[in-house]
């Protein structure tokens, strides 16, 4: 007999955490980002947002493939980002 609580938590997480990732692209910065102060640097909040979309992502990738998917999709998305060079 299944739990039925404990697939509410990873499908919560999922369905919340995918869409403020999506919204969370203003805030991304390659790593060498320059502004007036200086170099900025890779935000924190960015960093644990998707490293836990990447976990909720790959752990509920059985049930929800296409939400899954998107997810996975805005960590590569990510990645790129900050892996992009500034001249």
């Amino acid at each position: 007999m299944t739990n039925p609580g404990y697939s509410k938590i990873p499908r919560a997480a999922l369905f919340t955490l995918v869409p403020a990732a999506y919204l969370s692209m203003r805030l991304w910065r390659p790593g060498y980002y320059y502004s007036h102060f200086g170099r900025e640097g890779i935000s924190y909040f960015c960093d644990g947002l998707i490293a836990v979309v990447f976990l909720a992502s790959v752990l509920s990738w059985r049930k929800y493939r296409i939400v899954a998917g998107l997810g996975l999709f805005v960590c590569f998305l990510w990645l790129f980002t900050i892996l992009l060079p500034v001249a």
